[in-house]
């Protein structure tokens, strides 16, 4: 199995900055005690607070593939429709 990584970048809307900041929690802990997450860490940007960047180790493409259909997942992609102005993920091998 090959680790894989994730650098997820979010703009969200300035209105919804708020009720976002409970559910990026929420989805950061109930990932964070998935079996095969290695590591789930948010940040915000220092400079614009609206922009957000996860970083993310799993222990396998599979083991991502599982979390992609947690229930705090799509809970989390359904609750964030028309609150984001954008979204890029990168999904990474370490080669190093």
């Amino acid at each position: 199995m090959s680790e894989i990584t994730i650098v997820a970048t979010l703009t969200i809307k300035a209105d919804f900055q708020a009720p976002l900041m409970d559910a990026l929690k929420k989805l950061v802990d109930s990932s964070r005690a998935e079996e095969g997450c290695l590591q789930y860490d948010l940040h915000q940007d220092n400079k614009n607070p609206l922009v957000y960047v996860f970083i993310e180790r799993w222990a396998s493409q599979e083991i991502l593939d599982i979390h992609s259909k947690s229930s705090h997942f799509v809970s989390f992609g359904q609750f964030t429709k028309g609150k984001i102005e954008s979204l890029t993920i990168n999904l990474m091998s370490k080669v190093y």
